[in-house]
């Protein structure tokens, strides 16, 4: 099959891309009170930890007024293997931890905004809600 073997050369031409390392997953409530500041701090339980590619929407950033809060909204696109993702799913936040090409990118964290599904995809690719930078 000519179509399957393109397939795994996109595949490998789009992770090759991915330089930016990413942890996917769930915030919780935390069992622990941290005797500093008298809270819970929340954890943080990864679904997926690796290779990603980070990559702003558009430079347009939107503002929002919120209950009389100003809030500042940017999108991005979050590509990942198809193979090791499969558990990445809407609202879950990504943690950046590295990136080669962006020393500014790492400590960005985002929100998953939607689920992804495509046959012959080359990645999976998941709009997402920079949430702080």
């Amino acid at each position: 099959m000519r179509a399957a073997r393109m397939l795994v050369r996109g595949r490998l031409l789009a992770e090759d891309l991915m330089t930016d390392t990413v942890e996917v997953g769930v915030m919780s409530p935390g069992d622990f009170l941290d005797e500093d500041t008298g809270e819970y701090a929340p954890t943080f339980t990864a679904s997926y930890t690796g290779p990603a590619r980070f990559k702003a929407a558009n430079t347009a950033v939107g503002e929002i007024d919120a209950a009389g809060q100003l809030l500042v909204e940017q999108d991005a696109t979050l590509s990942l293997p198809i193979g090791t993702s499969t558990e990445v799913r809407k609202d879950m936040v990504v943690r950046v931890t590295a990136s080669l090409t962006d020393p500014g990118l790492p400590g960005t964290v985002a929100r998953v905004k939607g689920p992804f599904a495509s046959a012959y995809s080359t990645a999976r690719r998941f709009s997402v809600e920079v949430t702080s930078a």
